[in-house]
């Protein structure tokens, strides 16, 4: 008995070992990393957008951008917002695709904005809250910065949007984004709608240029940029399995002259 005992033993450590093991593989496979880049901390990013909307910096301005606009059209397109009534806005910003929504009146939607910028924040509300009123527009102050602490019911939202956002957070940020769309979205008529910069590097001479200095910038004057870094969003998507409907790259009207990649996806079956 005392040898059964004895090496019962030994062998808890090996076992904890592979448990532990079995877990980490888990959890790796669960959030892949397809991005060994560094990133702005959320502090940092925080500041950044505090002073970009404080200036009137372009880089608060995505949606007016000469990336920005033709991306929101076609964002808009594809998110087919008379079918909704709820739309969650993560990294909202000054409010410009709120703005640029609420006044087509496609449905009485409610628009609900998410920022960790509180200058951000005041500007959404002077832009959106103020002219269309509480019952179709809010905003919230995500102080912490983590996806996680965003409160909202589960299957309550019928958009969930992100435009120019994921590309400058962490890959566990972004996959704690895409955690709480899948949980806030309408298992029936919830869709995913996404943008942000990515390559242009085979598009034109223009964008080839332009993407590679963003490039350079981002490496060694990343706030200048705003932390943004062109990236590819499907990976990530399929990662944690997002049904894609739509992709659709987008060419610039004007400066700067970045490529964006629009998204829209369905929930994740189970």
């Amino acid at each position: 008995k005392r040898r059964v005992v004895y090496r019962r033993l030994i062998a808890l450590p090996q076992l904890l070992f592979f448990m532990s093991s079995m877990m980490l593989t888990a959890t790796v496979a669960t959030n892949k990393s397809f991005d060994c880049r560094s990133v702005l901390t959320r502090t940092e990013a925080k500041e950044v957008y505090n002073y970009f909307a404080t200036v009137g910096h372009a880089g608060g301005k995505d949606a007016s951008s000469g990336y920005g606009g033709p991306a929101v059209n076609a964002l808009v397109e594809m998110g087919n917002f008379s079918a909704a009534k709820t739309v969650l806005d993560y990294g909202c910003g000054q409010g410009k695709l709120a703005e640029f929504v609420l006044k087509k009146k496609i449905a009485p939607l409610h628009w609900r904005g998410i920022d960790q910028s509180p200058v951000m924040i005041e500007k959404f509300t002077e832009r959106c809250v103020d002219q269309f009123g509480g019952e179709s527009c809010s905003v919230d102050y995500l102080q912490s910065g983590d996806p996680s602490d965003v409160k909202v019911k589960n299957h309550s939202i019928d958009r969930f949007i992100s435009t120019y956002c994921l590309d400058l957070m962490s890959e566990e940020d972004m996959y704690k984004v895409l955690d709480k769309a899948e949980a806030s979205l309408d298992p029936d008529n919830g869709l995913l709608l996404l943008a942000g910069i990515t390559w242009g590097y085979r598009t034109s001479i223009k964008t080839c240029l332009m993407t590679a200095i963003w490039e350079l910038l981002y490496r060694f004057r990343r706030k200048k940029v705003g932390g943004c870094r062109p990236q590819a969003l499907v990976p990530y998507l399929k990662a944690r399995g997002w049904r894609i409907e739509k992709i659709v790259h987008t060419l610039p009207n004007g400066f700067p002259w970045m490529v964006s990649e629009v998204i829209s996806a369905r929930p994740p079956l189970h």
